[in-house]
């Protein structure tokens, strides 16, 4: 069967330049889509705005029929709050998971980011409040209460510097396949070293 993964970058981020390319500058997104490529997989990684979580949701279950439409068996990935929508998303729909650092609880996480920020990929300054934060309560809820299997695979760089590791490791022990390693950041440097474990879980999607 044909295979896409749906990939979701994190808070203050982005996978695409203005013009619409992949950022070369970020290894995760370079890796994977030469991995991808090789693989003969669709990687699908647009720019999301994580300020309204409803609407994101709804336009990645639009891209998900599309593809399925097609004929393709699709896989959700992400890092830090694009593994939160990512976990979301695979409940949604029974697809899998695969999540990068990812954020747990986000309506507390992003309260530090209350003002005005910006764009760390695209230089775009933006307003955060307090409601941005407030509307991820449900949604955390939601996963909270729910009953059935979801398939994650969790890949931890140890030494975050934003999101305790620790803490999800805890959180997830029994309940995602975990592969973690020592040192790294929150932006993940391990991604080559992840690709099997990745393979691993797309392939098993096939079986």
């Amino acid at each position: 069967m044909k295979t896409a993964i749906i990939y979701l970058h994190g808070f203050n981020s982005a996978s695409l330049d203005c013009n619409g390319n992949l950022l070369q500058s970020k290894e995760k997104l370079v890796v994977m889509q030469a991995f991808c490529q090789q693989k003969h997989i669709v990687f699908f990684s647009p720019n999301v705005d994580y300020r309204d979580f409803q609407s994101l949701v709804e336009a990645m279950l639009f891209e998900w029929n599309q593809f399925l439409d097609q004929g393709y068996q699709v896989l959700f990935m992400g890092s830090s709050m694009g593994g939160f929508a990512s976990e979301y998303l695979a409940m949604k729909t029974g697809s899998k998971a695969i999540m990068i650092n990812p954020a747990i609880n986000p309506s507390e996480l992003l309260t530090q980011f209350i003002g005005v920020t910006e764009n760390d990929e695209l230089g775009q300054p933006y307003q955060w409040h307090q409601a941005h934060c407030d509307q991820y309560r449900p949604f955390q809820q939601h996963l909270e209460n729910n009953t059935q299997a979801i398939d994650r695979t969790i890949l931890l760089d140890m030494a975050d510097e934003l999101i305790d590791s620790q803490q999800t490791v805890l959180n997830y022990q029994g309940k995602a396949k975990l592969l973690t390693f020592e040192g790294g950041s929150h932006s993940f440097e391990h991604i080559k070293q992840a690709l099997p474990m990745i393979e691993q879980v797309i392939f098993a999607a096939l079986d």
